[in-house]
């Protein structure tokens, strides 16, 4: 353990932070949460604008954020993601904490809050969806759907590449996490859209579940971009 991060400034912040949380607290939406296989080792149920309401009290701060991800509550490691300041957040750092997921919802926070706004975002991208772990992959794809326009050429068609080979897969925040990161790199230009719709619909299986959600995805974002 880190000795650095446990001050009694820290501490006080820590019992603040808690005890506000506990009085935000929505039983029914914990347990609504908990039912639907959303489960934390800790969670309050308390709403996201209410959480970065509560962030917002408070500066940026390295080792408060730490304190508050190594808690394991719902809501301490969503203020976690909001209060880390992106200068001392490290690739390793990054890492670690991408394989502590197991809720789509800490991957979409962590992802939204922090991991789009680092300066080697789309190398974490490309490292994540290259990893044999599942949750790795989908915030890998998550994240390069939210970075398209910062994403290179060739991690670009190195995400499309490895976009078709999970296109097979049965799990629901894979494919679509796939699904969206596809229609994302559609707005990047029309000849970009154009492979992308002709990759999908030359390979992809009428049969596949995954394969029609995506390709549904990407045909929806063209419509809407009204680009072909």
């Amino acid at each position: 353990m880190n000795y650095s991060l446990i001050t009694p400034i820290f501490d006080a912040q820590i019992k603040e932070i808690r005890s506000r949380i506990r009085l935000s607290m929505n039983g029914i939406v914990s347990d609504r949460m908990t039912e639907s296989g959303i489960l934390y080792k800790k969670n309050y149920g308390v709403a996201i604008p209410r959480i970065k309401e509560i962030a917002a009290s408070y500066s940026k701060n390295h080792d408060l954020a730490q304190r508050l991800w190594l808690l394991q509550i719902r809501e301490t490691m969503i203020m976690a993601t909001l209060l880390e300041p992106t200068d001392k957040f490290t690739f390793d750092l990054a890492i670690k904490w991408i394989s502590q997921f197991d809720q789509i919802e800490m991957v979409e926070q962590t992802t939204m809050n922090l991991l789009c706004k680092l300066p080697f975002a789309s190398t974490l991208a490309v490292e994540c969806v290259n990893s044999d772990g599942f949750w790795f992959q989908v915030t890998g794809f998550i994240l390069a759907a939210r970075i398209f326009d910062k994403i290179n050429t060739p991690e670009m068609e190195f995400l499309i590449e490895k976009a078709l080979v999970f296109s097979t897969t049965n799990e629901l925040h894979l494919y679509k996490a796939v699904g969206l990161c596809l229609s994302r790199f559609c707005r990047t230009s029309n000849d970009m859209a154009e492979y992308i719709l002709e990759k999908i619909t030359t390979s992809f299986q009428s049969n596949s579940i995954a394969q029609n959600y995506i390709l549904d995805e990407v045909k929806q974002e063209i419509l809407f971009l009204n680009i072909l």
